[in-house]
């Protein structure tokens, strides 16, 4: 714990230092800089989401329903720590997938966190995730009236069967279920909720060409075209800027606060302080860049 306290005031101690953020004239410049906020704001991540709020819970653990929150903030810090590392080899292309799968969890964290029927809400994200898992079922149901299952079969549906049974769902109620969205609502009606749908196409919408890999990010990324319009391949990545990792951090920096003030795991605010301060770096550097590439 006391390396912990340490940590987090070099932290902060760093943060008071570099505010407001230096001047910079080149991208190089403001990379780095990007990259050791990034660094802060990992260990910030990870000491957040295993932060517990009392001592039963570090020793026990959580409940499932309070564990599905638990999970998306571990998953946001796990795919931030993927976003880190393409950015520091230099893989714009890859940094970007992982834009929409943050916003994604951090969006939807934020909806079950604030959920007026909350019971409910943990039950439909469980039980919409099990759509592949139906029809597999399905299929193997199926086959299994025409012929007898083959091993890998038997051990596919043993499987599936055993984790419906862990999550108290049954087959019938499975295969009734139309509904593959939490609480019937798709992600953009999820926005709506928190009166983001106006951001819809800007955040979650923009970035599917980087995870579906549509013509938009073929031609942007992986192709190159000449003046006679003939296309060549690409190879090379490109290099990653603040306009990919600025908003990236202050979704997840964002997500944190929201997670600790949900986890009373922080109640003298000795992290949620400094994730404070380390947020307002960041989006003066991200001011900053963007007034340099305007200029």
């Amino acid at each position: 714990m006391n390396e912990i306290v340490q940590n987090l005031k070099r932290i902060e101690e760093w943060v008071d230092f570099n505010s407001p953020p230096p001047d910079f004239d080149t991208n190089t410049e403001f990379m780095k800089f990007a990259v050791e906020i990034m660094n802060r704001c990992l260990y910030l991540l990870k000491t957040g989401a295993a932060s517990a709020p009392d001592a039963e819970t570090a020793s026990k653990g959580y409940a499932k329903n309070e564990a599905i929150i638990v999970g998306h903030m571990v998953r946001i810090t796990k795919l931030y720590e993927g976003v880190l590392m393409h950015i520091c080899s230099h893989h714009q292309e890859l940094a970007h997938i992982f834009f929409r799968l943050i916003f994604e969890t951090a969006i939807r964290m934020e909806y079950l966190i604030t959920s007026k029927s909350q019971k409910k809400s943990f039950q439909s994200f469980i039980l919409a995730s099990y759509k592949p898992e139906k029809e597999m079922l399905q299929d193997l149901e199926n086959n299994a009236k025409q012929r007898p299952l083959i091993p890998i079969e038997e051990k596919m549906r043993s499987s599936i069967i055993s984790w419906l049974r862990r999550d108290d769902i049954n087959q019938k109620e499975l295969f009734n279920n139309a509904i593959w969205n939490v609480d019937g609502k798709n992600f953009r009606d999820i926005m709506n909720v928190f009166d983001l749908d106006s951001m819809y196409s800007y955040g979650f919408g923009i970035a599917s060409h980087h995870v579906h890999g549509d013509w938009f990010d073929i031609a942007y990324y992986h192709l190159k075209q000449d003046r006679d319009q003939y296309y060549t391949p690409d190879l090379f990545f490109t290099e990653p800027d603040p306009r990919v990792a600025c908003p990236i951090t202050g979704i997840c920096l964002d997500s944190l606060l929201k997670y600790m003030k949900w986890n009373k795991s922080d109640p003298q605010g000795m992290i949620s302080n400094v994730a404070v301060k380390l947020q307002e770096l960041n989006l003066a550097l991200d001011h900053a860049h963007e007034n340099s590439i305007n200029e």
